[in-house]
């Protein structure tokens, strides 16, 4: 599942409806070992972030969430624990 201030995101930052309905159903199928404790939220944002709209990023870094999700934490700049006060400013607050 995407939020919605991600899918948000997601169809802003991508030209096309199919381009942004496949990177989606790329988000929700990531396989993220050993990330049970984490926020799934956190991580596929991070991964859109390091996207911005292209594709071939977004399955690139996808890939490499499913091999190590603490490398696109970092390079997105959530791997701090400012992380929440970050994602609020690229997807706007959550919704509650």
């Amino acid at each position: 599942m995407v939020s919605r201030r991600l899918e948000a995101r997601v169809r802003s930052d991508f030209s096309s409806p199919a381009e942004a309905d496949a990177a989606l159903r790329r988000l929700e199928t990531l396989n993220l070992a050993l990330a049970e404790k984490q926020s799934l939220e956190r991580i596929q944002a991070a991964v859109v972030l390091l996207a911005k709209g292209d594709s071939d990023k977004l399955d690139r870094n996808a890939r490499l969430a499913e091999v190590d999700w603490r490398d696109v934490l970092v390079f997105s700049g959530l791997g701090n624990g400012d992380w929440p006060a970050r994602i609020d400013e690229e997807l706007g607050p959550a919704q509650r």
